[in-house]
């Protein structure tokens, strides 16, 4: 009866997969084809069928949310089938579980069990004081390019003693000699980075034979989700677990592995028969989220990548509406045509939740963001900020906004130390404090204090001349500020002289804004392409309206945001903004996917590689596989960009989509 009620509704496949209980299995799970529910039902049939301890199950996945879905649907099943009271599974992260064994041992790895774990800023701050103390510049090799560093050697279980042998460069050579000290300085502080939960649990399990065995035994079946997102040491980790009894089921789809850039090898997964014998495969193939055209769209999409595990996903759904193809002018246009139809939609009854924007990099939400604000749609930012509530986008608004009006206190504010140029609270303090003597705002100040020695500027602004000799009278006690004042005040003064573009342009250079945060990693590099999309935006308004550009786009500005806080009408109900690689899991009645073109993608990085080329081409299979009723894809002719306009090609993978199942729109 039980294993009935376990097995009620699955397809043939998804009850082999929970059936098959001993020895290593292989599970290939297609997009929407109900993988969560054979993993919860197959822990469920363990301990109901196979009379197993929960205690001698343990399940891992990547995200805590993940990991909290999961706990949530095995203890729903455990009771509905009477088994609760047998206790539950062994339900974490990597790194939570990681985290579990260290305490557990943390005397075998040289740590008492209260031990700190550091987050990223704990460990940048560290390494920027090992840094300092050894005279390096941390201008030149910032403290965060050696954290990323070393949590990469980490992640490939690269030791402080072998990483000079696997990496070498100008700032490798340093890690390498910072890399061992830092793990010093850690063990010192009865601390750990995050990196450590897994390189340290390995090394672990890898020297000390007698724990490696308690926890074989203790853990003898294993569950792994999402297994194509593993990397060296997850790797590691699993295969250690599972090498005495090698009852280890792993679930996962090659087709969606989408994170190589995070140190992610989908080689895990299609060399798992490599690494178990006897290894039993099933392949879920059948789709319950799709209609035919778009599993079809799919298919003819991922079936070009020459590196992949062969199955064919299908479904039981109907035909479903064609896939609309649309040529927009431009990202404008573009913006325009999706957030026309989203609310087409919404007039016919569809809520706004049930729909999702999705596109490559994080900049492209800003024309999309306007679009939606210019109709009143609200929307919800998925697994980022709204374009201009990002720190970058703030601080150049904050420069802009000083430089339009220098009385804006909390502009200057926001900046006057941003990079940073040895402002901290005690020398605010004391600029303040000059100001209010003279009975000036801080902005005044910094530009009184400029005229004294740039007197051709006074007629440009509106400054009693009587103020700038009192200034000039106390030079001795501000002079120490200088550099400050002339920074802020050259950027005022040529403000009034040039358009906004070019003064974006001058703020970032005299500023060194981008060197100050440009560290190698992906992070940095979504920063910098933010700049250059409001460097595009800046380019279109200095066309239009050259010296008042600045005063323009300020005025929309305000109006953005102030649309912005009325965007929240507190239903819940916003449609979704996110990339595609946020997308992953998620499903939605009606996608639209945006800036399908070669450069975005595949993106500009990928051309050079056929590996990074057949990410991206699973990258775009994943968002095709997000839409459950309807898939809208559309690409620019040309972009507005920094220079003026660049020609946009169409993506290779929209050539790869049957014609026959698609409707072309274009703006002609």
């Amino acid at each position: 009866m039980v294993t009935n009620d376990i097995l009620k509704g699955l397809n043939p496949q998804q009850k082999k997969a929970v059936m098959c209980t001993e020895g290593p299995l292989l599970v290939f799970a297609g997009a929407g084809s109900g993988k969560t529910r054979v993993i919860t039902n197959r822990i469920a049939y363990l301990v109901s069928d196979k009379n197993v301890s929960p205690t001698n199950i343990l399940a891992v996945t990547f995200t805590k949310k993940a990991a909290g879905e999961m706990q949530e649907r095995v203890e729903e099943i455990l009771k509905d089938i009477g088994m609760l009271k047998k206790g539950v599974p062994t339900i974490g992260t990597f790194h939570s579980i990681g985290a579990m064994i260290l305490r557990q041992n943390a005397k075998a790895v040289g740590l008492d069990n209260n031990f700190s774990i550091y987050d990223s800023d704990d460990s940048d701050n560290m390494i920027k004081d090992l840094l300092i103390e050894r005279d390096i510049d941390i201008k030149q090799i910032k403290p965060k390019s050696v954290s990323y560093l070393i949590s990469n050697a980490k992640n490939q279980m690269i030791s402080p003693e072998n990483f000079s042998n696997y990496f070498y460069g100008f700032i490798e050579d340093t890690v390498a000699e910072i890399y061992p000290l830092y793990q010093k300085q850690l063990q010192a502080q009865n601390a750990v980075d995050f990196g450590d939960l897994l390189y340290l649990t390995v090394k672990l399990l890898q020297e000390n034979e007698d724990i490696k065995e308690k926890y074989q035994d203790k853990y003898k079946y294993l569950l792994i989700d999402e297994y194509q997102d593993t990397n060296e040491v997850q790797y590691k980790f699993a295969k250690l677990l599972s090498e005495k009894h090698q009852n280890i089921c792993v679930v996962g789809d090659d087709d969606q592995g989408i994170y190589a850039w995070r140190g992610a090898n989908i080689k895990n997964i299609q060399s798992f028969e490599d690494d178990f014998e006897k290894v039993n495969v099933v392949k879920l193939e059948q789709n319950y989220r799709s209609t035919k055209n778009v599993i079809q769209a799919a298919i003819s999409v991922i079936q070009q990548n020459n590196s992949r595990v062969d199955k064919v996903l299908w479904t039981d759904n109907s035909e479903g509406e064609k896939i609309t193809i649309y040529q927009a002018m431009d990202q404008e246009d573009e913006a325009e045509y999706v957030v026309n139809n989203a609310k087409l939609l919404q007039q016919r009854g569809v809520p706004l939740k049930n729909m999702a924007v999705l596109y490559r990099t994080n900049y492209q939400s800003r024309a999309i963001e306007e679009a939606l604000l210019k109709l009143g749609l609200p929307y919800k930012l998925v697994g980022g900020f709204r374009f201009y509530e990002r720190k970058e986008i703030k601080d150049i608004i904050s420069y802009l906004r000083f430089c339009f009006n220098q009385k804006d206190e909390l502009s200057l504010d926001r900046i006057l130390n941003t990079p940073p140029r040895k402002i901290g609270p005690k020398a605010k303090a004391e600029l303040y404090s000059f100001a209010k003597e003279a009975g000036l705002t801080l902005g005044e100040f910094i530009i009184g204090a400029y005229l004294v020695d740039n007197k051709e500027f006074i007629e440009k602004v509106n400054i009693e001349e009587g103020k700038t000799i009192e200034i000039g009278e106390i030079k001795e006690k501000w002079s120490k500020y200088q550099s400050v004042i002339t920074l802020f005040g050259n950027l005022f003064f040529f403000a009034k002289s040039t358009n906004l573009l070019q003064l974006i342009d001058t703020i970032v250079e005299r500023t060194g804004y981008i060197q100050w945060f440009d560290d190698g990693t992906e992070e940095a590099l979504m920063k910098k392409e933010n700049i250059m999309e409001l460097k595009s935006v800046a380019s279109s308004y200095s066309s239009k309206y050259g010296e008042k550009s600045l005063e323009v786009f300020l005025n929309e500005i305000n109006l953005i945001e102030q649309e912005q806080d009325k965007n929240q009408d507190g239903t819940g109900n916003y449609i979704n903004l996110m990339t595609l690689h946020s997308s992953k899991g998620l499903e939605f009645d009606y996608v639209f996917m945006v800036g399908v073109e070669e450069g975005l993608l595949p993106h500009s990085r990928s051309f050079l590689e056929e590996d990074d080329l057949e990410e991206e081409r699973r990258l775009c299979y994943v968002g095709i596989t997000r839409a459950k009723q309807k898939l809208f894809i559309s690409f620019a002719e040309k972009r507005i960009t920094r220079e003026g306009f660049s020609s946009q090609i169409p993506s290779r993978f929209l050539g790869e989509i049957p014609q026959d199942i698609c409707e072309y729109y274009s703006y002609k």
